[in-house]
């Protein structure tokens, strides 16, 4: 049996950092908590660049003060929301579909959805890591300790399999109203979303895991896809006559294109609240699919929510009076990701190469459910 580990060392939220402690009961190093606790003692200070969108380093000397001090008051925020959610769900035991007073603030979507968010990845993380051969100790999962391996075949098949059970239970838990849909529609919104927000995701947080390496995506939510790893990627793969020269060509062709990727959204710059909202825009943006009014009436109500808390966000946390051409930007960063038709012919190619069989599951999300 593993022995327990030592302390965990953790990335400050704020500066991104390595920190092994906590302060104001968030993952903030020493440097941005001292930083912070003299900030709110002086004069506001003046944003270098007047858009308050800096990016903010660990080297104080080339971080906008400004920037950084709203970044932590931000994430304070956050996490004082999450941890009143916590309270009521361990009280409850329960995850309740109703407002509660956790949420009454002036951006209840968006603080629903960063809880919805977080216990996506968690489902994720877990169920990807106790799959593995030689699991992780529960406490270095726990604490983030645990190696991002390269994907393979069964890797993405069932992690897959895990993204699309956790959209699901996201879906019920941010809009209660998906618990009303049909069986059909409840998969054909969920699979939309999943081939409009897997690629998002998967370079959104491989921007903060790989910074420097815009080659890498995370294939899965615990495993990375690049070039270098599709020589190994179908080691695994269970299909006898499958035509693996072809389907690695095929599979670095696509893996080729993730550096484009990847600047797309690292010039995007999402601060949390964005990101968030282009979470609940793009579940809505099921424009293609044959859905009936009710849903078109439900997805436009969303959509109008979720920009007027942006627009909040943006009046009172950022201080902007003009910012038309910032939500323009989001908008088309989420038609950037519409890559449903090339995901569908892509697996479409694996099949006929004996990659995938008509019951793999990946395969199957471009078919109707059974």
């Amino acid at each position: 049996m593993e022995s327990s580990p030592s302390t965990p060392t953790r990335t400050c939220l704020v500066c991104g950092g390595q920190t092994t402690s906590a302060h104001y009961g968030i993952d903030a190093c020493r440097a941005c908590t001292v930083f912070y606790r003299k900030a709110r003692k002086k004069k506001m200070y003046v944003c270098r660049s007047s858009a308050k969108r800096c990016g903010v380093n660990q080297d104080g000397a080339f971080a906008c003060k400004r920037c950084r001090f709203d970044r932590f008051e931000r994430i304070l925020r956050r996490s004082a929301i999450e941890q009143k959610e916590l309270e009521a769900l361990q009280k409850s035991h329960r995850i309740s579909s109703h407002p509660s007073s956790s949420t009454a603030t002036a951006r209840p979507l968006l603080d629903k959805c960063a809880n919805a968010y977080r216990m996506l990845c968690l489902m994720r993380r877990n169920s990807e890591l106790v799959a593995r051969p030689n699991p992780p100790h529960p406490s270095k999962i726990n604490s983030g300790e645990y190696e991002i391996i390269a994907s393979t075949y069964g890797i993405m098949n069932g992690s897959s399999h895990s993204l699309l059970t956790g959209i699901l239970d996201m879906s019920e838990i941010l809009f209660p109203e998906f618990s009303t849909f049909s069986k059909d529609e409840q998969w054909a919104l969920a699979v939309n979303y999943f081939n409009r927000i897997f690629l998002f995701d998967a370079c959104y947080r491989a921007d903060k895991i790989y910074p420097d390496d815009m080659n890498k995506a995370l294939g899965a939510y615990t495993a990375y896809m690049s070039v270098d790893s599709v020589e190994h990627f179908f080691d695994d793969c269970p299909n006898q006559s499958t035509n693996l020269d072809d389907a690695k060509k095929v599979l670095e062709k696509f893996m080729f294109a993730v550096p484009l990727t990847r600047i797309a959204v690292r010039r995007a710059n999402l601060d949390d609240e964005e990101f968030l909202a282009v979470l609940v825009l793009t579940f809505w943006f099921a424009d293609c699919l044959q859905m009936s009014d009710e849903i078109v009436r439900v997805g436009e109500r969303y959509r109008q929510e979720v920009l007027r808390e942006l627009q909040i966000h943006y009046k009172e946390d950022l201080k902007l009076d003009d910012f038309a051409a910032r939500i323009g930007e989001l908008f088309m960063l989420v038609f950037n990701f519409d890559r449903t038709s090339e995901i569908d012919e892509q697996f479409e190619i694996y099949r006929l190469l004996g990659v995938f069989a008509d019951d793999t599951f990946v395969y199957r999300l471009t078919n109707r459910p059974e």
